[in-house]
């Protein structure tokens, strides 16, 4: 499967979604991106798997994978398995019980590769480099399906954090406007979109 087949797969699958959606940061957006889906449907998930597997290891070594509750724990998962590469994972917040851990897995000492499936402002991806960090593990990288294009890249880059993608919106809709399955006025609504948000980016 290629990057193209991909982007067309997930929208005619109902995981990227046109309308007015307000997103977990509060911001007002075109579109939605529902990779949480995605654990309906393994064969696919272990082809976004495979590919973050392959297209990471071009860019980067690390020797254990840390997903991000939700999305990124099943990503994770399947990575972890078809890679044989440990994994551990961050949780949503610490446990009320027993150790009260927020980062389950062994991270110390090894270099991490963080994953998850859709990055926005990159506050929950932010917030887990801070907790690998605090457990002595060494990252560099973080590895997410899509890149919404409103700041996760430039959050991570002031913390020493390359953030990569499968597939960028701008990439996304590129693909779905080329094959004829999103009309030239919303493609254009979209575009308008994130070039608003690379705009405010700039100016921050």
């Amino acid at each position: 499967m290629n990057l193209a087949e991909l982007a067309i797969k997930l929208y005619n699958l109902g995981l990227i979604k046109i309308g007015q959606f307000i997103l977990s940061s509060g911001i007002k957006s075109p579109f939605y991106i529902d990779l949480r889906e995605l654990i309906g449907y393994p064969q696919l998930m272990k082809k976004v798997a495979n590919l973050i597997l392959r297209e990471a290891k071009k860019k980067c070594s690390f020797e254990v994978l840390v997903g991000i509750a939700t999305g990124g724990i099943p990503l994770v998962a399947y990575m972890s398995c078809i890679g044989e590469i440990p994994m551990a994972y961050v949780r949503r917040e610490e446990k009320k019980y027993g150790t009260g851990k927020i980062l389950e897995g062994f991270v110390s000492n090894r270099k991490v590769l963080l994953i998850d499936d859709v990055a926005t402002t990159g506050r929950s991806l932010e917030r887990a480099v801070n907790v690998i960090r605090d457990n002595d593990g060494l990252i560099e990288h973080a590895f997410v399906v899509i890149d919404r294009e409103q700041g996760a890249r430039e959050r991570l880059k002031k913390m020493g954090v390359k953030l990569h993608s499968l597939l960028t919106v701008t990439d996304l809709f590129r693909i779905l406007h080329k094959n004829s399955l999103i009309s030239d006025e919303k493609y254009e609504e979209i575009m308008s979109y994130i070039d608003e948000y690379r705009r405010k980016i700039g100016e921050g």
